[in-house]
């Protein structure tokens, strides 16, 4: 969301099912019952309609006050701690965006809720005097959250869940009746968008500023859609649209964009381009390059984060993790349903290439210590891996997860895994998106 969009749900003035504030606080995890009426919020709004939770206004006698909180109170939100902790309590998991935003010379935090998608969620974990469990709280006519009680509540709640659901099942029969999302686009608009992805490529090659370094393994995602023309969305779209496709689910997002670092993201002729480089805690390096143009061209390529270890021996590894492939792949799903949403229409079709760059005798293990290790030898033998998918966009949106793991599967075959573990791929996938890595 734009900060203008978020500053006029700060200053909307009165509450109601979709918004609630709250005074100034900060999150503190052994605050449980102050946490946990936070959650109970969440959890209402996640099975109403979604919706707002701010943190720094109270309520007074003539109405709500934008108190602001004190630096020190805002450094404690955070949103991978925010879910880490409601996780916790709800069952199917929420992910919340949290975002921070300053008005008046006063910060406040913003935690958008998103609404349910297919189950609605219900509170697993009691605490005393503020959440029960099993319940299913939902936000009241009186702008309050509770357990559902009411007839009307309840139909409310079922009847979402089935629109939800016909929603997916109506695009998944539309596509079998129609034969797909419809033709693709003309040879000539993937030529195109293929020609405008190769200058892309290109640019990247020439910036790359660790290109004097050995690593050879990226990452890669293209997105376009089936009809093409050059100047067919904004500047302003585009930078909208990449600021709502701003999620970290890991501690990195996949599209990086921040309205104070244009020496990272920039404006050029056609679209807008992004090259940050860093490095981790332990001191790898990192680097992303995106680029989204006005034809609707989005390309990202990451370095693998394989290439920057290295053995006992202190060799760099020559490997590509299962669980990367299958959160790059989901990531990199996701960040497309937002980044076109309001741009396409949910029946445009949209075109998504995975290419896994440098994988010539590269070797496919799991290098978290947590799972099971890959106990025979899969190799690639070919220099890149493209695996490629085109749905619609509320296709895409419907099936995140079973996307991501369909593509898992095939990156997994070129690495002639011929039965690869889909069930640990689609953990990582629902793991990634309950920020649980």
């Amino acid at each position: 969301m734009a900060n203008q969009e978020l500053t006029g749900i700060l200053v909307r003035g009165y509450e109601s099912k979709d918004l609630d504030y709250k005074g100034p606080a900060a999150w503190e995890e052994g605050g449980k019952r102050a946490c946990c009426e936070i959650v109970k919020d969440i959890l209402g709004m996640a099975n109403t309609k979604g919706g707002y939770v701010v943190i720094g206004v109270s309520q007074s006698a003539g109405g709500f006050s934008l108190d602001g909180l004190m630096v020190e109170q805002s450094e404690t939100w955070d949103t991978t701690r925010l879910n880490r902790f409601l996780q916790n309590y709800s069952d199917p998991p929420i992910n919340t965006l949290l975002r921070k935003i300053t008005y008046d010379n006063k910060q406040f935090v913003i935690i958008e809720v998103p609404q349910f998608s297919g189950t609605p969620h219900i509170c697993q974990k009691e605490f005393p005097g503020t959440l029960t469990a099993p319940t299913l709280y939902v936000r009241t006519d009186n702008n309050e959250t509770a357990p559902v009680r009411s007839s009307a509540d309840f139909r409310a709640v079922i009847e979402q869940a089935v629109r939800n659901r016909s929603d997916a099942l109506l695009t998944a029969v539309r596509s079998i009746l129609v034969g797909g999302v419809g033709p693709p686009g003309t040879a000539s608009a993937r030529e195109q968008f293929l020609r405008q992805r190769s200058d892309a490529i290109t640019q990247f090659e020439a910036q790359n500023p660790l290109k004097n370094k050995d690593y050879t393994g990226y990452r890669e995602a293209s997105f376009f859609p089936d009809r093409f023309q050059e100047d067919r969305f904004g500047l302003d779209q585009l930078r909208s649209a990449a600021e709502r496709a701003h999620v970290d689910f890991t501690g990195w997002p996949f599209l990086f964009i921040h309205r104070n670092r244009p020496d990272v993201t920039y404006a050029i002729q056609d679209g807008l381009e992004t090259l940050i480089g860093t490095r981790d805690f332990g001191g790898n390096d990192m680097l992303d390059f995106w680029r989204f143009q006005q034809s609707g061209l989005f390309y990202q390529r990451a370095l693998m984060w394989e290439d920057t270890r290295r053995d006992s021996a202190g060799a760099l590894l020559h490997v590509a993790d299962t669980g990367a492939i299958a959160a790059y792949a989901s990531e990199a799903i996701y960040c497309l349903t937002r980044l076109y949403d309001g741009l396409l229409g949910d029946e445009d079709g949209l075109t998504f290439v995975m290419r896994l760059l440098g994988t010539q005798d590269r070797r496919l293990t799991t290098l978290d210590p947590r799972k099971v290790p890959l106990w025979v030898s899969y190799v690639c033998r070919i220099p890149e891996v493209v695996v490629e998918e085109r749905h619609s966009i509320a296709d895409w949106r419907a099936g995140i997860v079973d996307h991501a793991v369909a593509m898992s599967k095939e990156v997994f075959a070129r690495f002639n895994w011929e039965r690869p573990n889909l069930e640990s791929a689609r953990q990582t996938i629902e793991k990634t998106f309950s920020r649980r890595l």
